[in-house]
């Protein structure tokens, strides 16, 4: 029978013990028979301390390491599972209004009202279903008509379908809900203009970024990464509202949507001129499944990097050189190069597994930035 061990008392009890949270009674079935409470194998405690037991999976392995490296005391507000459990429940039409009507004065809630075990997202899916939507017609057009005045139209929203999904994603996620829709499209747009053409600018300094070779790949993945990180931290540094974690993931997100977005525009129209339809049609569907795990997953956590290590200060140069700052900004620069690295592996499972980590990493500065609601909380008392 596995053992958990009480990282509090040192304790080691079965994994399938339950103890209730409410009166401490160990027993083995759903409800408490003592005082009638619900109990669930998460809400398993030690018996000796009282101290929370967890089973070892990949999240508590990232959440333990990222707490020791950067002197975090992380909490686990929700899962991944638990952002997406409304996903495919019916909403009203009102409901999606408000969900973006946020931002404002008069629409931004006030903090003791915000709730930081309700985060979840769902309209993310309808903005997918939206594009696929809209995407299929035009490639009708364009292959079954070979009319190419839908060609345009078919590259920019197969380039755009995914990068925004997860953008709205992040914006829905927000629970703060203090920066306007119209801000984050501004960041979409300018960011991942302004990103590429910084980007391209360190390109021209001659370092070798020939990913063919191990090092040329990490080049790439550094000279990128600094070109958003440096966008995002502008864009954090000009606006007044961004003043938390969940603020940063979704600036970053922001500005890594837009470089995703106008980088695989420009792919998909240079392969399509070059190689041709089929190879277009496969960049298409490639950069289509690989996007969740790329420029919009690793700018997202620059971006929380930063208003993490600010804290509840006023962001100041300082935390630009802040160590921890630089270590997490060391992990997306790490998977873009691995990512690129002249690695064959069935499948992309190479990405598929740098997808994964990503966002673990994500979900960690989620729960990060959902247990600073509580704090912040405590310091307006």
């Amino acid at each position: 029978m596995a053992l958990i061990k009480c990282e509090e008392c040192g304790k080691e009890i079965s994994s399938s013990a339950k103890i209730c949270p409410n009166c401490g009674y160990k027993n083995d079935n759903k409800t408490c028979p003592e005082c009638g409470i619900v109990v669930k194998q998460s809400d398993s405690v030690c018996p000796e301390c009282g101290f929370p037991l967890q089973k070892k999976n990949a999240q508590n392995i990232i959440n333990e390491n990222l707490d020791k490296i950067i002197g975090a005391k992380s909490e686990n507000y929700v899962t991944f599972k638990d952002l997406f459990k409304n996903t495919f429940k019916k909403h009203t039409e009102e409901e999606l209004d408000e969900v973006f009507i946020c931002g404002g004065e008069k629409t931004t809630p006030d903090l003791k009202d915000v709730d930081p075990t309700k985060a979840s997202a769902w309209v993310y899916f309808k903005i997918l279903l939206f594009f696929i939507i809209a995407y299929v017609p035009v490639r009708i057009g364009f292959i079954s008509y070979g009319n190419s005045n839908f060609l345009p139209a078919m590259v920019m929203l197969a380039a755009f379908a995914v990068p925004v999904t997860i953008l709205i994603f992040f914006f829905e996620i927000n629970v703060f809900r203090n920066i306007p829709f119209y801000k984050v499209m501004k960041y979409f747009v300018w960011g991942g203009g302004l990103s590429l053409i910084l980007a391209i600018l360190f390109f021209s300094l001659d370092f070798n970024t020939d990913i063919s070779t191990y090092d040329g790949a990490l080049m790439v993945g550094l000279i990128e990464e600094a070109a958003k990180a440096t966008i995002v931290a502008i864009f954090l540094f000009k606006s007044k509202k961004s003043n938390y974690i969940l603020d940063g993931l979704l600036i970053g997100a922001a500005v890594g949507a837009g470089f995703a977005a106008f980088e695989t525009a420009g792919y998909i129209l240079r392969f399509g001129l070059n190689n041709g339809l089929s190879t277009m049609l496969q960049v298409i569907k490639l950069r289509g499944f690989l996007a969740p795990g790329g420029h919009v997953a690793w700018a997202a956590i620059e971006g929380a990097a930063l208003m993490y290590v600010k804290g509840f200060d006023k962001l100041d140069k300082k935390h630009l050189n802040d160590k921890r700052f630089l270590f997490i900004c060391l992990i997306p620069i790490i998977l873009h190069g691995v990512w690129d690295m002249p690695i064959n592996t069935p499948y992309y499972l190479l990405q598929i597994a740098l997808t994964v980590i990503a966002w673990l990493v994500i979900i960690y500065f989620i729960n990060l930035g959902l247990k600073q609601v509580d704090d912040a909380k405590k310091l307006k008392k």
